[in-house]
């Protein structure tokens, strides 16, 4: 008669998650989501309740790369309880500590996340340096200098495997909905993290910054749904004033960030004010705005807006089709624009007033010229901002739509 299976045994523990304690298996006990529910991709309990307190503490890597003891929620967590000990607790011989080691899972390393950062690696990045034979140092940027970066923050890691799970999930539409679920979650935790970290923004982490405050566009539009008229608080201002918290970086710390490896990106988002020396296409479009807006009607901080605004759009067309020229897509320059606006320009977005939108539906067509290939991301919203324009100007506004419209269907 052949010997009776034995159940392999593990340690009680009566602070485990119910799903594990459902199905009988060991639970990791990390919060908020534990290692088995995490790669089942199921609801665990440790995310709805607060972590109970442990005489075992879970140590995690904290944005300034040294070891805390503190909330799972915002820091990358070890998977296994115990897999770290101190220099004072590792025994000499690894022999002598049979137990440490088999009680470990049979694996402590998120497969998921670690596909993820290989696939930014080979795959987002070279898509983000496109093309790459003309712009290597864009390329070593995005596939060495920032991830090495994220190793020291947690924040600007989260970003990268956020990024890399929205691409996934943008290239594989049967698994559309795991990976942007993924996406979402780094997302939520890196724009935490990173709003605690610019705070106390200083020299030894502008660099992370305002590499997070580049990648924050993609998430931006990534992660917005194109499938409905846009919400413009939500979707369309969101990413407004999601840039903002580069420029803070930028402004205050600037030789650092042009000195640094960071120096491909300003070059390619430099803005200038004098376009005097350029011929653009649609150049007499944008002067035309002028009296469209009729800006000497308005009451004066009002004019003001509307003048700075379309004296900045003409510059940032302007400097988009100089990158054009040169064989960069320009989707960089023309996300400079919304840094520049003035707050008053963006209350008026905000009131959806006929003069700011058309204003708007002209820049809609900086961002149709960005919608390559490589520019996943931003696929569709050129076209997706435009309809929820027409929708909310008046009929009589229509007219001065007919430009922008019409670029945007060549």
């Amino acid at each position: 008669m052949p010997p009776k299976h034995q159940r392999r045994s593990h340690t009680k523990s009566k602070s485990g998650c119910s799903q594990c304690k459902q199905r009988r298996i060991k639970c990791n006990e990390v919060h908020p989501v534990c290692y088995n529910c995490e790669r089942r991709q199921i609801t665990c309990d440790f995310s709805l309740t607060p972590p109970e307190t442990s005489t075992s503490p879970q140590w995690t890597n904290s944005t300034d790369g040294k070891a805390t003891n503190g909330d799972a929620s915002q820091q990358l967590t070890l998977r296994s309880p115990g897999a770290l000990a101190t220099p004072q607790q590792l025994p000499l011989n690894p022999f002598d500590a049979p137990d440490l080691i088999s009680s470990r899972p049979t694996t402590d390393l998120d497969v998921v996340d670690l596909r993820l950062l290989h696939h930014f690696t080979t795959v987002v990045a070279v898509e983000l340096a496109s093309p790459v034979e003309k712009h290597p140092d864009t390329l070593l940027l995005w596939q060495e200098h920032l991830v090495k970066l994220g190793f020291k923050h947690e924040f600007l890691l989260r970003g990268i495997l956020a990024v890399a799970a929205y691409h996934i999930a943008y290239a594989s539409p049967e698994r559309s909905e795991e990976y942007g679920l993924i996406a979402s979650r780094h997302q939520s935790l890196a724009l935490n993290q990173f709003q605690e970290v610019l705070a106390r923004v200083d020299d030894s982490n502008c660099h992370a910054l305002f590499g997070f405050s580049c990648l924050i566009i993609i998430l931006t539009f990534a992660s917005s749904p194109k499938s409905q008229p846009a919400d413009f608080n939500a979707d369309v201002l969101q990413w407004f004033h999601m840039l903002r918290g580069g420029k803070i970086v930028l402004d205050m710390f600037p030789e650092a960030i042009k000195c640094s490896f960071l120096k491909p990106l300003l070059d390619e988002m430099a803005y200038t004010e004098n376009t005097a020396t350029y011929s653009i296409p649609g150049a007499d479009r944008i002067t035309d705005l002028f009296r469209i807006c009729n800006i000497s009607s308005h009451e004066r901080e009002t004019s003001q807006a509307y003048t700075m605004a379309i004296h900045t759009l003409l510059s940032v067309f302007t400097q988009t089709s100089i990158c054009r020229t040169r064989g960069h897509d320009g989707l960089l320059a023309s996300l400079v624009w919304p840094v520049h606006l003035p707050p008053k320009f963006v209350d008026l977005l905000s009131e959806k007033q006929p003069e700011a939108l058309v204003i708007l539906a002209h820049y809609c067509v900086l961002i149709s010229w960005g919608e390559t290939k490589d520019n996943w991301f931003i696929s569709g919203w050129g076209r997706y901002m435009m309809e929820t324009i027409k929708e909310s100007v008046p009929d009589t506004w229509h007219e001065h739509l007919k430009w922008p419209e019409e670029m945007l269907s060549t």
